[in-house]
């Protein structure tokens, strides 16, 4: 299966992303960053309305492996398949930082 990139689903003409107020007075690096390392102009970034931002995102996370829907081979010590319903166990104290 392949995902077409943002940019390809992108329309022109939409508008921005919907964002809070930051809260601050003076964004961050206006004055500390050197005028030759500032953006001239804003990125071009894709159009996408907010629902098919978040169906692509997440038709790309289920082509992502999932050990909540298949099995995972044995690897290195760091790698074994670990359920989720063991998540929980492994959390507790006395085994949150013990080498698996």
């Amino acid at each position: 299966m392949s995902e077409p990139l943002s940019f390809e689903l992108s329309r022109p003409g939409l508008p921005g992303p919907r964002l809070p107020p930051a809260g601050v007075s003076d964004p961050a690096g206006d004055h500390d960053l050197p005028p030759h390392l500032r953006r001239r102009q804003a990125p071009e970034l894709p159009r996408l309305s907010e629902p098919e931002i978040m169906r692509h995102y997440s038709r790309l996370a289920s082509l992502n492996y999932s050990i909540s829907e298949n099995f995972y081979p044995l690897g290195s010590c760091t790698m074994k398949y670990n359920p989720v319903a063991n998540e929980a166990a492994a959390q507790l104290p006395g085994f949150a930082y013990l080498h698996p």
